[in-house]
């Protein structure tokens, strides 16, 4: 008889080939249900896909709740559709546990599941939910055994703001089966950033940078994947310092074109201002780039440079690049190291 076990999630691909939405959550449930053969795996989508009917992708089932992102104040009426649906789902299947992705209104539906039907849940934190202005954590405070985070950054970050140590660490990893071929011969681009275009990502110090570093190299060459709020304000910027020649903004680039894209690159540049533990660094160290990175991992990891501040970040930049560049895989992290922890919360043994 098959384990059975539902997870909660603000956003899902609609398809395969929906891939710019959030790629490692789709990407690891693939994994879970291409190579745990004993498990079933529902999943309830809050707000995207916007249609409501169910649909399935391989063997997960995914049920749209088609909440959209129409105002932040509908959030209750999201949360009842979706505790709906899941009484439902309860109804015609006896799932062993309930796992919900960030600690939002997935966490609270998740919650309210398991008071009803007395299942093990779990809330795997992804990235900013661990920050002070959590209102959920602020609101429905968990307990620190019912939190998973995603790697050791993460896990300092929510002891800082909430004083709460969770000792259970499912890392962002990647599926090693989804990449092309290494790219041991040139490699056409010096540096991508790849990332929504907000105030988050700090595209502006990247631009910033790679003024400074055109100084150096003058024909630098520097390719950033992803749209957004500020690409208006970052065009501008771009010709302001005379750097069109050297920076291209691609727009949104699906998540297998951004591998590809990858694996032409020397170096990964990465200046958000805040992240859990981002996959396209793990992304990138597979594709045999560098990364140089405004955030911590609090781990040791080849090819992996954290610099705090714009004169290290160029000075980082710039050794890198003076250097002939050697690809190299880097895998760090394992996706079957981030299953089995997943799996263990629910069950004793694979």
């Amino acid at each position: 008889m098959k384990k059975k076990l539902l997870f909660i999630t603000p956003l899902f691909p609609k398809n395969k080939d929906d891939d710019t939405i959030v790629p490692f959550i789709y990407q690891f449930c693939n994994y879970l249900d291409t190579n745990f053969d004993d498990l079933q795996i529902d999943i309830i989508a809050l707000r995207y896909p916007d249609k409501k009917k169910e649909y399935s992708i391989n063997s997960l089932k995914i049920y749209p709740v088609g909440g959209g992102f129409k105002t932040k104040w509908n959030s209750v009426l999201v949360i009842s559709k979706a505790l709906i649906k899941g009484i439902k789902l309860f109804g015609r299947t006896d799932y062993d546990g309930i796992l919900s992705f960030w600690y939002s209104d997935t966490a609270i539906v998740g919650n309210l599941l398991k008071l009803i039907f007395r299942v093990k849940h779990f809330t795997w934190l992804q990235g900013q939910d661990v920050k002070s202005n959590n209102k959920y954590l602020r609101l429905f405070r968990p307990t620190e055994d019912q939190l998973i985070v995603v790697g050791k950054n993460h896990q300092e970050v929510l002891k800082k703001h909430w004083g709460m140590t969770v000792k259970k660490i499912a890392n962002v990893a990647v599926d090693t089966n989804t990449f092309p071929e290494l790219n041991i011969e040139q490699r056409p681009i010096d540096i991508i950033g790849v990332g929504n275009l907000g105030a988050l990502k700090n595209y502006s110090l990247f631009i910033e940078i790679i003024l400074e570093l055109k100084k150096v190299f003058k024909n630098i060459n520097v390719i950033i994947c992803g749209d957004g709020e500020e690409k208006e304000m970052l065009n501008t910027k771009i010709d302001s310092l005379g750097l069109r020649g050297n920076i291209t903004l691609m727009g949104y680039v699906p998540n297998k074109k951004v591998r590809e894209l990858l694996n032409d690159s020397k170096i990964l540049l990465h200046t958000s201002q805040f992240e859990g533990n981002s996959m396209v660094v793990q992304e990138a160290l597979y594709s045999g780039c560098k990364v140089i990175s405004t955030f911590p991992l609090l781990e040791r990891i080849t090819n992996f440079f954290f610099e705090d501040n714009k004169a290290s970040l160029i000075k980082q930049s710039t050794t890198l690049l003076s250097k002939n560049h050697e690809a190299k895989r880097v895998r760090h992290f394992k996706i079957e190291e981030t299953a089995d922890v997943i799996y263990s919360c629910f069950f004793d043994s694979k």
